[in-house]
């Protein structure tokens, strides 16, 4: 699998206005024949995405940015202020791949999230292969797990809303209890949940006759991917999309190549699923950037609370965060659910280590009636 490279803010040494940064990043996109004015947009695409997401700003007009004027050097960009240009540094290919290394000149947008410093922990359920006997020709049984962690490696590349934490095993029920989602939760730390399944990896029909000795005639094969984020506390889906692609398999049906390996990768068919997880893991980071962050009380000490984040998670000495008691309640149809109530209750970050964090209660007066599992929000709370 490949590695991209990782966005470095760059000095402002250049000559741009106090309010812009300029930021570096370097994408890249499949060449498919000799198609290369393709790929070169979709990798300056890339690339520019890559970089807004690390400068905080959105990234929902994004497929704006190809419709801009692209000359050798500068990519002129018809965007809402947030990019001004683009200045294409350098470009290679490698292994199939085009890698455009960019410099863009952004203005954070001032609407952007108030907490996009701040990680949200993701909880990843492995990918599931759905129909597992269309795996046979190829021996692609470990598509599912291999799909998984290069999804977690793009994420993590380019992420900065969030943390991922593997899931031992794949959550499979449509809908999970109240006692799962506690469990989850306790566990885990989190409210944020992704999952996904492989809905479609088989062959179509033979498209003609390849008379060499190591290979059948070619076929193309599908890869069609189901994901879906959920806020397990709030019982609430806060991303659903399905992603679809294929490709030419052009190998003997006998033939295995195992999913982990870097031969399967550069196959055309390895590199079209890199392009939708690609897509996917950007399109995960969108969703997540402005979803709050909510940490759990782990225990009650005299004045103070841990929590169960800490630095890893962007919180900082001295940060305050807001009180949310949560208590059991019955809906309508006589499910337990949870029930949040923002309480006057303001905390303090004192101590901070890697996963956890101590904070002292600024009006602790009404520190008595905080539990454990109570969560504390670093934002400001809302109804």
């Amino acid at each position: 699998m490949r590695q991209s490279t990782v966005i470095v803010p760059l000095l402002c040494l250049l000559s741009a206005p106090a309010t812009a940064d300029w930021y570096e990043a370097t994408g890249q996109a499949v060449i498919r024949g000799a198609d290369r004015a393709d790929a070169r947009a979709e990798a300056v695409q890339d690339a520019v995405r890559k970089a807004l997401l690390y400068s905080g700003a959105s990234v929902r007009s994004v497929q704006q940015v190809t419709d801009g004027l692209l000359t050798q050097e500068t990519l002129f960009l018809q965007t809402q202020g947030e990019v001004q240009n683009v200045q294409i540094i350098s470009e290679t290919e490698e292994h199939g791949y085009i890698l455009v290394t960019i410099r863009a000149d952004i203005f954070p947008d001032q609407k952007q999230c108030s907490n996009v410093r701040l990680k949200k922990l993701l909880m990843i359920s492995p990918f599931q292969l759905s129909h597992p006997e269309q795996a046979i020709t190829g021996q692609l049984y470990e598509l599912g797990s291999s799909s998984t962690q290069l999804f977690i490696q793009k994420l993590q590349e380019f992420s900065h809303s969030s943390t991922s934490k593997l899931l031992p095993q794949s959550i499979r029920q449509t809908d999970l209890s109240y006692q799962d989602r506690q469990a989850l939760q306790r566990q885990y730390g989190s409210p944020y949940l992704l999952r996904a399944r492989l809905e479609d990896v088989s062959l179509g029909e033979r498209v003609g006759t390849n008379w060499s000795f190591w290979s059948d005639a070619e076929r193309e094969r599908f890869y069609r991917l189901e994901l879906e984020l959920l806020d397990i506390q709030q019982q609430k889906q806060l991303f659903s999309q399905t992603y679809q692609t294929s490709a030419i398999w052009d190998f003997q049906d006998r033939t295995v190549i195992s999913p982990h390996s870097q031969r399967f990768w550069r196959t055309g068919y390895g590199k079209s699923i890199d392009r939708v997880l690609n897509a996917a893991a950007q399109d995960i980071e969108e969703v997540l950037r402005c979803e709050s962050v909510q940490t759990q009380v782990v225990l009650v000490d005299a004045e103070r609370l841990m929590l169960n984040a800490g630095s890893a998670q962007g919180l900082k000495i001295g940060d305050e965060l807001t009180v949310l008691y949560r208590r059991q309640h019955k809906d309508s149809t006589g499910q337990w659910q949870d029930q949040l109530t923002i309480s006057d209750l303001k905390l303090k970050i004192t101590e901070l280590s890697h996963q956890s964090a101590w904070a002292e209660a600024v009006n602790a007066a009404y520190l008595a009636n905080v539990q454990v599992g109570d969560l504390a929000s670093p934002e400001p709370a809302k109804n």
